[in-house]
């Protein structure tokens, strides 16, 4: 399975960070249990059991972008971190805390790349004042045909695409968007897709085209447009309390 990912793909990049996270772990588990004599004892077998079925339900929440992909991230880094520790503090063991910390890095590395909006939109399913979101009305055409939609995130070059209509991964999408009474287009590859519940619409992870350094402006302008508008956005919610 290794051997037929393409790693200039940043979803493949994650996959094989994470194969490579759980070899390392491996390696150092099985060290430090035979350093310390523990492999004799019955706790070891239960704990080589949970580590191998906790990194199985990791890689299927990987597979499928799952949002506990990020709870079991969570548990992984901390138990990286205090199992570092303990070698490296108490147990004197330099090389098997180093282990530990590599994978902690790797586990790093592959939170960054995969929390683009391409894979992991942040979704305020809790806000359902529409006046509050952070979301962007825009028009999005597909195969020549125009479609209403909403963009609820915009992170690093890419985005969360709602719309009621289908596509495939891999299409070429433009997006028509009004923004200080100015009209912009962007070019952008539809790289992700979920489909919710019957009646809501169909969430897209897309990467933004950087055709041109007209292009890369009008990105740039609209990224700052919408951390503004988000930020008074929150701050209009939370005088509406008082």
């Amino acid at each position: 399975m290794i051997f037929n990912l393409n790693l200039q793909n940043s979803y493949d990049k994650v996959k094989f960070l994470t194969l490579i996270q759980f070899l390392v772990v491996f390696i150092a588990f099985m060290s430090e249990a035979l350093v310390t004599g523990s492999v004799v004892y019955i706790s070891f077998l239960f704990e080589f059991l949970l580590l191998i079925f906790t990194f199985n339900f990791y890689f299927k929440a990987l597979t499928h972008l799952f949002y506990s992909y990020w709870n079991i991230s969570f548990i992984l880094a901390s138990y990286y971190f205090i199992s570092m520790t303990r070698n490296v503090f108490v147990l004197d063991h330099g090389f098997i805390g180093f282990l530990y910390f590599l994978s902690f890095i790797f586990l790093g590395i592959a939170c960054y790349i995969i929390s683009s909006p391409v894979y992991f939109p942040r979704v305020h399913w809790w806000e359902y004042d529409f006046r509050f979101r952070s979301d962007l009305r825009c028009y999005a055409e597909v195969d020549g045909r125009q479609y209403r939609g909403r963009i609820s995130d915009l992170r690093r070059g890419a985005a969360c695409l709602e719309l009621f209509c289908h596509t495939q991964v891999g299409q070429h999408i433009q997006i028509n968007i009004e923004i200080l009474n100015q009209n912009f287009t962007l070019f952008a590859e539809v790289k992700s897709k979920r489909e919710p519940i019957m009646g809501r619409s169909i969430i897209y992870g897309i990467k933004f085209l950087n055709i041109d350094l007209e292009q890369r402006q009008r990105l740039k302008l609209l990224s700052n447009y919408w951390k503004e508008s988000k930020k008074i956005k929150i701050r209009n919610k939370f005088a509406s309390f008082k």
